[in-house]
């Protein structure tokens, strides 16, 4: 007799357990699609420096440092107040997610934003333009931020879109931009006619300085240096100082493509009926106005 009521006992011991496990998964699910929501914008920024003041206060509590513990209590309750005001964009744009149904699109896998795309684009029709044309060029691809410390001269500031007709404008002999190298950052002309530094490695005879100049910024950073020889049109790839060339632009583009273009895998989070069953549930209004086309 004493089976059924160890057992039924078991269960209920497990219970709790079952439950705390529920709740931890659903407060990581919604800080997981709470991060997605922000991470392609600035105010991930705020997140870590938010994260960063918070392991200063407890570390002061911990150490005792009284005043800087005070210090920072103040600040953190400040920016508590001030959440609301600093995520309302991204709060709403949650809630209007989740109004549609659509809120588990954010748990599919991250897609290259089209504006990449179309900007190697751009890029890889400029390279071909520049070939043709013998026009010498030096594109920087920047990964993580290059410090300005680095460059000889950091060139004019343009932050403009990345468009075939505006880099074969700036590489054009007669304009004053044509000197230099242009950076590329976050698939926008950062600036141009800047100055590199220079490679100590001895390249071939053939090779001037502006390869010298590619193999000198990627011996000192991780970006990727696209070189137009101005004598011969070839084009070369440099990349943690080595030089890839010659090269077609089929290649270029291969070698550009296999890192930024990945392919994107299946998602496993499509729940197509969701959204429709919010539509049925909460109809949008529609308008009864008997204006004709």
């Amino acid at each position: 007799m004493n089976g059924p009521l160890e057992q039924l006992s078991g269960e209920l011991a497990l219970r709790p357990l079952i439950i705390s496990i529920l709740d931890w998964a659903a407060v990581g699910l919604l800080l997981y699609l709470a991060f997605q929501l922000i991470r392609q914008t600035r105010t991930v920024w705020l997140i870590r420096g938010f994260l960063i003041l918070s392991g200063a206060f407890f570390l002061s509590n911990l150490l005792g440092l009284t005043t800087l513990n005070f210090i920072l209590d103040k600040i953190l309750i400040g920016v508590a107040v001030a959440v609301p005001v600093i995520f309302q964009p991204e709060l709403r744009r949650f809630l209007e997610q989740l109004g549609r149904g659509e809120i588990f699109t954010l748990l599919k896998p991250d897609r290259v934003p089209d504006f990449e795309k179309e900007a190697l684009d751009e890029l890889l029709d400029a390279v071909q333009d520049l070939s043709e044309e013998r026009i010498g060029a030096l594109i920087v691809i920047e990964q993580s931020p290059i410090d300005d410390r680095l460059l000889q001269d950091p060139g004019d500031t343009m932050d403009a879109v990345l468009s075939k007709s505006l880099l074969l404008t700036i590489f054009y002999p007669k304009t004053r931009l044509h000197d230099g190298a242009v950076l590329v950052r976050d698939w926008r002309i950062q600036s141009a006619s800047v100055i590199l530094p220079m490679s100590t490695q001895i390249p071939a005879r053939q090779l001037g300085t502006r390869h010298r100049a590619a193999m000198g910024i990627t011996e000192q950073t991780d970006a990727l240096c696209i070189v137009v020889s101005e004598e011969t049109g070839s084009i070369s790839l440099a990349e943690r100082g080595k030089l890839q060339r010659p090269l077609t632009v089929e290649q270029l583009a291969e070698a550009l493509n296999r890192r930024y273009r990945r392919d994107e895998p299946p998602s496993v989070f499509t729940i197509p009926a969701l959204s429709d069953w919010t539509r049925k549930l909460f109809p949008a209004s529609s308008s009864q106005s008997g204006n004709s086309d």
